[in-house]
């Protein structure tokens, strides 16, 4: 008697044998494959065209690993194991180090899926039954899945973990600027390219320190008991920081840092590279905060910059803080040299204060009869021109500088620039 062979029930699975077997056919084609495979990721995904090829080489590697665990639990009815997720996580943690783009690296996967069945339809139709095919599809699709989240967690844990220690070395950086420490342009230009980063040929500084209680200005908001003054000038660093970035994060190179901000000697300290000062102002009396700007600062003069800066946020006179939230350059070089601070320089005072009219003989000579003298008239007979004259300079002065000589803090400013001047 002849033995029948009866088919498989439908819904039943063909026998590990036969998965076997066409697997390894499969697998013999594994160099086009894998060639395959990267063509269409370099032809689709503009981020992995430009790979080196040592790059080249290890995306092969893990093409050909994924290959043949998807051939292999399909083969055998498997699934995904622990250590195959350790390994994806690890390849999203490598990634994340090298900065290639999370959405090209799980793209990429999906791509090498697609020329896979590609290839799969051209070469072996006739070593995979429909059933085969589902369940390898379902295999990849599985596989997929699960190594995108695995992927995506190690991407984004290392990603953070690097986004920390890199701001933490540009906070070290910002404080070395600011201390003196990185003097030499070599070693700064080393260490920053360590930090795949650029610093703008200048940039302008601040800062900033909630407002103090004896302070004319308007009183500052009471602090929760947790609160110390160190978290309240990080606040207030942070604060102005994001909202003045956002303009300069616009304008900018690829590799420029147009902001970095940290807490020294109790104050807040911001480089950002273009402060918009009106947005400024309204930010600090918004938040009732004072604070002190220097623009046009470089790595050479950023010490001193920051030392007057500081010393004139804490020894401003109230005369001071009763006409300005945000005190500018010429407003430091004067408390500087009223103060006696080791900083002070005269010779400073009088470009920082009158800006190219420190050169203007004219300008000068009407803003010392003005300060000497009972208004624009009497100024006028002392100079022997018409009172108009007096004025007209007086506005050329205030729209130049910014100062109106007729407020109390500006007329000392302008009479101490005079002096310095003139020592």
């Amino acid at each position: 008697m002849t033995k029948k062979t009866v088919p498989p029930a439908q819904g039943a699975s063909p026998p590990v044998a036969d998965r076997r077997g066409a697997g390894a056919r499969i697998l013999a084609d594994e160099t086009g494959m894998v060639d395959a495979f990267m063509a269409a990721i370099a032809r689709e995904i503009p981020a992995y065209a430009n790979l080196d090829a040592r790059q080249l080489e290890e995306v092969r590697s893990i093409i050909v690993w994924t290959l043949r665990r998807v051939l292999e639990l399909w083969s055998a009815e498997g699934a995904l194991g622990p250590e195959d997720i350790r390994m994806f996580r690890g390849v999203g943690a490598v990634r994340a180090r090298d900065a290639r783009p999370l959405a090209a690296v799980l793209r990429a996967y999906r791509v090498a899926a697609l020329a896979f069945f590609d290839r799969i339809g051209e070469r072996f139709a006739d070593a995979v039954s429909v059933r085969d095919l589902s369940a390898l599809a379902r295999v990849w699709l599985t596989v997929l899945d699960q190594s995108s989240e695995a992927i995506f967690d190690g991407y984004e844990s290392t990603g953070r973990v690097l986004s920390e220690d890199r701001e933490r070395s540009l906070r070290g950086l910002l404080t070395d600027l600011l201390l003196g420490r990185q003097s030499h342009a070599g070693t700064l230009r080393a260490r920053l390219r360590e930090l795949d980063a650029e610093l703008p040929s200048s940039f302008d500084l601040m800062v900033v320190s909630p407002a103090s209680p004896a302070s004319p200005a308007a009183p500052a908001a009471p602090a929760s008991p947790a609160a110390t003054g160190a978290d309240q000038a990080e606040r207030a660093a942070a604060l102005v920081t994001a909202a003045l970035d956002a303009r300069a994060a616009g304008e900018a190179a690829e590799l420029e840092l147009t902001s970095l901000h940290t807490v020294m000697d109790g104050v807040g300290v911001a480089l950002v590279k273009a402060v918009d000062v009106t947005l400024l102002d309204r930010l600090v009396t918004g938040h009732d905060l004072t604070g002190a700007l220097l623009t046009g600062v470089t790595a050479a003069t950023a010490p001193r910059d920051h030392r007057i800066a500081v010393h004139g946020l804490r020894h401003a006179s109230p005369l001071v803080w009763t006409e300005r939230r945000v005190l500018d350059r010429g407003d430091l070089e004067v408390v500087a040299l009223v103060t006696g601070h080791p900083d002070a320089d005269p010779g400073r005072v009088a470009e920082a204060v009158l800006g190219p009219l420190a050169r203007d003989a004219d300008t000068r000579r009407t803003l010392d009869a003005v300060i000497y003298s009972d208004g624009a008239p009497a100024a006028a007979a002392r100079l022997h021109v018409h009172p108009q004259t007096v004025r007209y300079r007086l506005r050329r002065l205030a729209a130049t500088t910014g100062r109106d000589p007729r407020t109390p803090w500006n007329r000392f400013a302008f009479q101490t620039a005079l002096l310095a001047s003139n020592s």
